[in-house]
């Protein structure tokens, strides 16, 4: 519950990771470029010239920000978050295609932790995306996924390629003392590994000069894409009764990028709206980057790099 006089939260119930379902906004490109990536119809320097804003069906779609037509290569679409420059990817790989690879990294399907009424999030079937839907879902808008799901789909950049199945139990201490393992995660290899070294290439930029500079960390050098996801709101829109959007800010990562070891999504519930603060690369971002030493130190990894890693 929120206080709102003070906004602050005061009691949350539920659980979040696996049971709240959102839009994951742009986290979702990073499905739609490695589907570029892996079917071949596009390369990492490949350019196409991008409006800010295009008619898609009915509706006109644009970037998050205005720019003048410029060319862009697919990894400075990625790394500059552009939706019109997902888009035409997407309509390279087209939407049956794309649909697939959305399934295979697990969108649209309950994970294997069989956790108690855990969401499968939204996601329709591909023939029944219709006018600008079938376009939006490139960049993660017209779907939902839980958090266990986005941070799972990520996690295949950062392994390699496989999906691993999400696990919370990794074994059992017996009464002799004994730990008992738990089998081993099925995996699936989703995309070629090359292709998930070029991705993790590319996210690494969104870090060091892209949209989440704020989760550069001291000593690591971090992958990830952030995300900002329209909140739907108890009327079926995106707007409240005063006409007020609310929204959902991530951040999704991986370190150290060289040889990941830990995936990490930041998801903000309602970062404060009408500010540039409401951005996954402003709102959730830092707080990435304050985490990464933790956790690094909590199971022991070393320091890759000396002070800011993105420097050179």
């Amino acid at each position: 519950k929120r206080n709102n006089e003070s906004d602050e939260v005061r009691i949350t119930s539920g659980n979040y990771a696996a049971v709240d379902a959102y839009e994951p906004g742009s986290v979702a490109k990073v499905i739609t470029i490695a589907a570029g990536l892996e079917t071949g119809v596009v390369g990492p320097n490949t350019v196409f010239n991008v409006p800010w804003r295009a008619q898609y069906g009915d509706d006109l779609l644009r970037d998050s920000h205005e720019h003048p037509d410029k060319d862009m290569t697919v990894r400075q679409i990625l790394v500059e978050s552009s939706n019109i420059g997902t888009i035409k990817v997407q309509e390279e790989v087209q939407l049956r295609r794309h649909w697939d690879f959305m399934r295979a990294f697990g969108l649209g399907e309950r994970t294997a932790l069989d956790f108690p009424n855990e969401s499968a999030g939204i996601f329709k079937e591909w023939n029944d995306l219709h006018g600008s839907e079938k376009y939006t879902v490139s960049y993660g808008q017209g779907l939902a996924s839980t958090p266990i799901q986005l941070v799972s789909a990520v996690n295949v950049i950062a392994n390699d390629g496989l999906y691993v199945a999400p696990k919370l139990v990794r074994g059992f201490v017996g009464k002799d003392g004994d730990i008992r393992p738990t089998p081993p995660s099925a995996t699936q290899e989703v995309i070629s590994p090359n292709t998930a070294e070029v991705m993790q290439s590319i996210m690494t930029d969104v870090v060091c000069s892209g949209t989440a500079t704020r989760a550069q960390a001291t000593s690591f050098i971090v992958a990830g894409k952030t995300g900002t996801g329209l909140k739907a709101q108890t009327n079926g829109g995106y707007e409240d009764e005063f006409g007020v959007r609310s929204y959902y800010a991530s951040f999704v990562g991986f370190f150290p990028a060289e040889d990941p070891q830990i995936t990490v999504l930041i998801s903000i519930d309602e970062p404060p709206a009408g500010t540039l603060n409401r951005y996954g690369g402003t709102a959730a971002a830092p707080v990435f980057a304050r985490l990464v030493p933790s956790i690094a130190h909590e199971v022991g990894i070393q320091p890759t790099h000396n002070g800011a890693a993105c420097a050179e």
